[in-house]
């Protein structure tokens, strides 16, 4: 005679929800204490190190699964895969939308700047001021040669220029 067993309760959605954030915790607490426990003196390959590997593997595995239904594995193959097959190309309406986000993106630009100049105007205006300080510096280099200061001399009043915020050192005062 074989005693009957009793009814296995089906798991609420409220012990479902449990269950499943009592995992991604412990997930977590894996991915983070294995590594550091791996780490910790004396540090040896053996068969406790390869399980905390291991299981530090299976549990970020876990939560990149968990957060994008797919595992590392799959990303790598999926990755792979669009190397060599290249996917098709994108929906006509998606590429509408882009489309649409791309001139909404110039309307703004034009509305946020609407004296602006082109960008070759912009480029040269940058270089006739560069070109302007490269003569001013060349000349001031030539005063300084004039004068009879030597390059060392030079180099030390720039910096002492730079590190008190363009005030000239105490001896140029003076004199």
């Amino acid at each position: 005679m074989s005693h009957p067993q009793p009814p296995q309760r089906q798991p609420t959605p409220t012990d479902t929800k449990q269950y499943a954030r009592t995992i991604h915790n412990v997930a977590l607490l894996a991915v983070v204490a294995c590594p550091v426990l791996a780490l910790i003196p004396p540090r040896k390959l053996d068969i406790y190190t390869i399980g905390l590997v291991g299981t530090t593997a299976y549990s970020g595995d876990y939560l990149v699964r968990e957060r994008s239904g797919r595992s590392i594995w799959q990303h790598v193959r999926g990755a792979s895969r669009t190397l060599e097959e290249p996917r098709t190309a994108v929906p006509p309406t998606e590429q509408a939308n882009l489309s649409r986000e791309l001139q909404y993106a110039k309307q703004e630009m034009q509305r946020l700047r609407p004296e602006s100049k082109s960008v070759t105007e912009e480029l040269q205006a940058t270089q006739s001021q560069r070109d302007a300080w490269k003569a001013q510096r060349e000349k001031e280099i030539q005063d300084d040669l004039d004068v009879g200061k030597g390059f060392g001399e030079m180099i030390t009043d720039q910096i002492w220029e730079v590190w008190n915020w363009g005030k000239k050192s105490d001896d140029e005062d003076d004199g």
